[in-house]
């Protein structure tokens, strides 16, 4: 009998495991999906008051700023991956719904402060590349950690690679 209420007790809890917050998440996707070289990597953000998603390309060298691609997160459909060359190497993208999203494209100082004189394009996308280098398997976790993210955003988000 006891081990009865261990073992249900045991299967009750393994229910509840443990899941991460979207700045947990944000953060995963910055330390590991960069660029082999170190010369860049990727920041994703939620701006609660914009209900836009921020897609920060960091870039190190030789001066240190930030492309900014706001996007709505409720025009992501899924997440695929694709080989960019013939030596295989993989990247990831973001496939917008039918029709497209809105969005702005702008440099901003690592502080993500728009100056006067860097212009915002506004342009109509139907995909977003992100990055997802490294082996197929290490591409495939990258690719979760961008589904979990819209996922914690309330956003069903498609593994397109499954489509």
């Amino acid at each position: 009998m006891k081990n009865k209420i261990f073992l249900m007790s045991l299967l009750i809890v393994s229910q509840f495991g443990y899941s991460q917050t979207l700045e947990e998440t944000s953060n995963w996707i910055e330390n590991n999906a960069g660029a082999p070289n170190s010369l860049f990597s990727n920041t994703v953000v939620y701006n609660q008051q914009t209900n836009k998603l921020l897609l920060y390309k960091n870039y190190s060298a030789p001066f240190k700023f930030r492309k900014v691609t706001e996007i709505d997160p409720k025009d992501v459909n899924s997440i695929s991956l694709y080989s960019e060359n013939k030596k295989g190497g993989l990247r990831g993208i973001l496939n917008f719904k039918k029709g497209g999203s809105n969005t702005k494209i702008y440099l901003a100082n690592n502080d993500t402060r728009v100056t006067k004189v860097n212009k915002v394009d506004e342009k109509q996308l139907y995909a977003f590349p992100i990055l997802a280098e490294g082996n197929l398997d290490h591409a495939k976790r990258i690719k979760k950690y961008y589904i979990n993210y819209f996922q914690q955003l309330g956003i069903a988000v498609k593994d397109g690679d499954n489509l």
